[in-house]
């Protein structure tokens, strides 16, 4: 299987005013990995570290206070998120490498109930940067409703299509694709890995690039349907409603939106769902993959890729792999009729 390969890119901690890096204005593709110095590391903990309000308890607190924190950031690492935020990049996803992780770390919990992660300084350092992308919200029908969620191996649902599924791959899909207040970007922090398990991504920018136009301006029609992820089932008044039709394709012909579930996305016609599984067979022939060892932040533009999973064997061991996710939405205020009264959640009955 052909993959895309992810390119380093490292920082020097010193400031020139002619580096690039350093320039807010630049509007080229971000380099999909962007490797911290241990200077520039620092930096960000100790940026990270400003923040005193529990991110699952007081989540709007804890928001604020990393927006303040994000403005002390040096210069190349907000002007290299911005910068993916505003243009992109090739990928579809950024990854932060080098992020300091908690020495104390507990075991990796069996489930995602406890939060455990949100607990971590290196869960403030991930909000920190989150929040130069936009503002962090929680969803809650998704991960018990945290602000920073367990992502890990659960022994009971290793054979789902869910985040803690391990034994199978977990299919190329936009997080909550049959939701119209899905997240703009998922962040995914390492707090351990694991050699086996791959992060996948496809943008839509290689969509176009590896398909015709006539299957281009296909996708760009409202041909496919979805139903309900059946983690959110519970939670919502008509949990077997088919959602849409959607296109596939939408926004600029060079950069586009990309709308895609490969377990509950269908064609509403024999062509569109032949049209759904060429992309599909273009995506596992295509896709980028990152293995994500601890101190990574992968941030996925959830608006211009797809993404995925490789399967991997966990050990159940207390080392397993162990991430900590997050949302982020460009405009929270386009979400205030559908939060809760913290001001960071989106009610369950709006999934």
């Amino acid at each position: 299987m052909k993959q895309g390969v992810i390119w380093e890119r490292r920082l020097t901690h010193r400031r020139r005013h002619t580096n690039k890096e350093n320039d807010i204005s630049v509007q080229q593709l971000q380099p999909s990995l962007f490797t911290l110095d241990p200077a520039t590391a620092d930096a960000i903990r100790t940026a990270a570290l400003t923040i005193t309000a529990d991110a699952n308890m007081e989540p709007d607190d804890f928001g604020r206070q990393a927006l303040a924190a994000s403005f002390t950031l040096p210069d190349e690492v907000r002007a290299a998120l911005l910068n993916f935020s505003d243009v992109g990049s090739d990928t579809g996803i950024l990854v932060v490498r080098g992020l300091i992780v908690d020495a104390d770390l507990v075991d990796t919990p069996l489930d995602n109930k406890s939060g455990t992660s949100a607990k971590t300084v290196f869960a403030k350092e991930m909000a920190v940067l989150a929040h130069l992308l936009g503002s962090m919200i929680a969803y809650e029908a998704e991960g018990n409703g945290h602000l920073i969620q367990d992502m890990v191996p659960n022994p009971k649902l290793s054979t789902t299509q869910q985040s803690q599924g391990s034994k199978v791959e977990l299919e190329a899909h936009t997080e909550q694709c049959f939701s119209d207040f899905k997240p703009d970007y998922v962040i995914l922090g390492a707090l351990r890995g694991d050699p086996e398990a791959y992060t996948y991504a496809f943008s839509g920018r290689k969509i176009v690039e590896l398909m015709s136009a006539e299957e281009v301006a296909l996708l760009r029609r409202p041909l496919w349907a979805t139903t309900i992820d059946e983690s959110f089932q519970p939670f919502i008044p008509n949990p077997d409603a088919i959602r849409g039709p959607f296109a596939i394709l939408t926004g600029p012909d060079d950069d586009p939106y990309v709308l895609v579930d490969q377990d509950l996305m269908h064609g509403i016609t024999a062509q569109a769902q032949e049209l759904l599984q060429k992309v599909v067979k273009v995506y596992i022939e295509h896709r980028d993959a990152h293995n994500l060892q601890a101190g990574d932040l992968l941030m996925l533009d959830n608006l211009r890729a797809m993404h995925g999973r490789s399967m991997y064997a966990p050990r159940f061991d207390g080392k397993d792999r162990f991430i900590a996710r997050g949302f982020v939405v460009r405009d929270r205020r386009r979400l205030w009729p559908q939060l809760l009264g913290d001001r960071r959640t989106v009610r369950a009955v709006h999934s």
